[in-house]
């Protein structure tokens, strides 16, 4: 009978790198199929059997599901014994003999699963096996692209064979292959291939996955018209199976024929060699309806034993968690992590998983940064190619860590796995990335966060936060420690950009906590004609001296100063973020740009390790250390030590470079290619000489990186976003 249980909790490690199981997420855990006895009862007649064949009785092309798939047979036999019952009997096709020797069911919409699926066998091979070029087990395919195939492919050099299962998707096919097995005359073994309606297809000989593969982009198979074949092609060149069948069914939705399943709880599969003490998390349940006393897992890199693990009591549906610890010593290279559990007594029960693990080689020391302001984990190819060291990756869901109130996962399960993913892909190429962050950004749209008048009202345009408020102060820290906590276990996610563009909207405000704080600092009020985000027009002071000297203690020139280095609150917030990021063990390096959309005045980015900026080159490339020089400066007047970068546009505005003519036959006779192709461009790709003088111009100085912006004026891409 099939089962199903309730799980009970589990350990869910959620801001590491460990996550919950997917099965454990819908509430219930499918037990295992009594795949190894006849089917009865609610694994022949449930719902979700869709056929079922066994080929016994007076009528044995009977469907025993009670769906009224009644087959048909012309060239094969029935065997009075076979593995349950009686068995069918099917005979090698081309080139032995080109003639059917088939079970026939004609064509049903239940035949043509709309999701997932499993199609499921018992087979006996025989000694004409090997005459056999290509053996069908089942076709409601044939040269369509609708429904499927199940095939044993022929056998190699080896004597191997592998399975593979085709199935159509309309206007394509897609083709999944089991690894390779030996298939010996007279033993029966138990075929299954299983697709989940969305890509991924899996195979189980035995009760023991043995391949799969996942498709991007496919979901549900194609219904078509044919009938459904057992034991051989849909049409000729038919290619029957050369031994017997027993016990075909087909059902609906991935059912499960493992005694015990392995599910990988660490999600990260690449280390660095010679990384201190890394333990791989897996949960181990029982699918059997009886108790196992005591198993023995066996851990193989690539087939070499690396220790093992005993577990006790493994309980009906109830996991345990066993931790394999990862040698970082071996040598940098691919390994497949191989758990293989063993049984004592009599009913011996086996069951084997195979997770893939990758050990890279160690950075050498004091690498320079060349940063890509943009791309992200999706373009590590073409990064590394060009000779990108880091790119943008990271993303927060703002608004799940505000509701939870405090660190939290960064994002949902789905959307984490995804970029842990993406790091670990990173960090076997040697490319890495950084988080770029705006929590203050993310509020500027509430009212009640944002900076007011003198009146107590909002500004209509150019929305901002008072960053000293304390709400806004809490969530911030809380994002960049929901990043670490998320992400302490990857090494490839290393630095944050802190609140980019952000001081551009800055200007006075005058709650009574800023006009308290600056009274502290002070000891005065707010002068009567502080306001404007960009000082005060001395033409417009009363008094103002002739000589254009203001004094130290001027109250207006005092404020002012207070505003842009404390005042406006954006460097302390910047700082409350870095102490989220640097709250645990991992440690990020942060940087802050662009540094100079501020008043001169030393400080900027609050606690970052280095400040940045980006420049046009145009009309010379030159002027990029203008910027540069005036890092510097700003740099020596922090309260700590900061470096500097500097950022070159690979963009530029057309408007500045190239204008579109006003009038037609405005513009050249002759046009450039690209004036052909794109028009109506907005941007343009930066010359080769602009480029070339600007970096050189950057190298000039003490810089402790450099960074690009514009990935879609570098390389062909299918969108034309930032």
């Amino acid at each position: 009978m099939r089962k199903v249980i309730q799980s009970v909790a589990l350990l869910i490690i959620s801001l590491g790198a460990v996550s919950s199981l997917h099965a454990a997420d819908s509430g219930s855990l499918a037990l295992q199929e009594p795949w190894n006895s006849q089917y009865t009862q609610e694994n022949a007649t449930g719902p979700h059997v869709l056929g079922l064949w066994t080929f016994d009785d007076a009528n044995p092309g009977t469907d025993l599901s009670g769906n009224g798939n009644t087959a048909s047979f012309n060239g094969a036999e029935i065997e009075p014994q076979g593995k349950f019952g009686a068995a069918m009997r099917s005979f090698p096709g081309f080139p032995v003999e080109d003639k059917r020797h088939w079970a026939s069911v004609k064509t049903s919409p239940r035949l043509s699963p709309r999701g997932a699926f499993t199609l499921e066998m018992w087979v006996q091979p025989e000694a004409d096996i090997e005459k056999a070029v290509t053996a069908y087990l089942l076709d409601k395919k044939y040269v369509s692209h609708n429904d499927y195939q199940l095939i044993v492919n022929p056998a190699g050099r080896t004597g191997t064979r592998t399975l593979r299962a085709i199935l159509g998707f309309g206007d394509f096919s897609e083709t999944w292959y089991s690894d390779p097995l030996k298939l010996d005359p007279g033993i029966w073994y138990h075929i299954v291939f299983m697709y989940n309606g969305a890509g991924r297809g899996r195979f189980l000989v035995n009760g023991l996955p043995h391949g799969e593969k996942t498709v991007a982009g496919v979901g549900a198979i194609t219904p078509g018209t044919r009938p459904l074949t057992i034991g051989d092609r849909n049409g000729s060149n038919y290619g029957g199976f050369p031994g017997l069948i027993d016990q075909v069914r087909i059902s609906s939705g991935e059912l499960e024929f493992r005694p015990v399943r392995f599910d990988r709880l660490t999600q990260r599969s690449c280390y660095i060699r010679m990384e201190q003490n890394p333990s791989l998390a897996f949960q181990v349940t029982n699918l059997q309806p009886e108790l196992l006393s005591e198993a023995t897992v066996t851990w193989l890199l690539n087939g070499d034993i690396q220790g093992t693990s005993t577990l006790k009591n493994l309980e009906s549906g109830k996991p345990q968690q066993i931790l394999f610890p990862l040698n970082t010593s071996l040598r940098p290279d691919q390994y497949d992590l191989t758990a293989r559990l063993k049984t004592s007594g009599p009913s011996q029960t086996t069951a084997e998983a195979v997770f893939p693990i990758q050990i890279v080689g160690r950075k050498l020391p004091d690498q320079f940064p060349v940063i890509m302001w943009g791309a992200g984990i999706g373009e590590i190819d073409r990064l590394k190619k060009i000779g990108f060291t880091h790119a943008v990756a990271t993303r927060v869901n703002y608004a799940k860590v505000l509701e939870a109130g405090e660190p939290t996962l960064a994002d949902s399960e789905e959307n984490v796995a995804k970029m842990r993913s993406g790091l670990d892909r990173g960090l076997a190429n040697g490319i890495s990335f950084y988080a770029s962050l705006s929590p203050g950004s993310y509020l500027r749209s509430r009212e009640k966060l944002q900076r007011v008048n003198r009146d107590g009202t909002t500004h209509s345009s150019r929305e901002d936060i008072c960053p000293l408020i304390p709400e806004i102060k809490e969530f911030t820290y809380n994002v960049g420690a929901s990043v670490a906590q998320t992400y302490q276990d990857y090494p490839a996610l290393d630095s944050a950009l802190l609140h980019t563009e952000v001081r551009g909207h800055s200007r006075p405000c005058f709650h009574q906590h800023d006009r308290e704080a600056f009274k502290k600092f002070a000891g005065i009020e707010i002068p009567a004609e502080a306001g404007p985000p960009r000082g005060v027009d001395y033409k417009k002071l009363k008094n103002f001296p002739s000589d254009r000297v203001v004094p130290d203690d001027d109250p207006l020139y005092v404020y002012y100063k207070w505003h842009w280095k404390t005042g406006d609150g954006w460097n302390e917030l910047n700082s409350d973020l870095e102490r989220g990021l640097n709250s645990t063990a991992k440690k990020f390096w942060t940087w802050y740009d662009p540094a100079m959309r501020v008043a001169s005045v030393f400080g900027s980015g609050g606690n970052v390790n280095v400040l940045s900026h980006w420049t046009y080159s145009y009309p010379d490339p030159i002027r990029i250390n203008v910027v540069g020089d005036e890092l510097f400066a700003m740099a020596r007047g922090a309260q700590k030590h900061q470096d500097v970068m500097n950022m070159t546009q690979i963009i530029w505005y057309r408007s500045q470079t190239a204008p579109i003519p006003k009038k037609p036959g405005d513009g050249p006779e002759d046009l450039a290619h690209w004036e052909e192709e794109q028009p109506d461009a907005a941007f343009i790709t930066i010359s080769p000489m602009h480029l070339r003088e600007a970096f050189w111009a950057k190298m000039s100085r003490p810089i402790k990186g450099i960074m690009y912006h514009g990935w879609q004026s570098l390389v062909p891409t299918d969108g034309a976003g930032g």
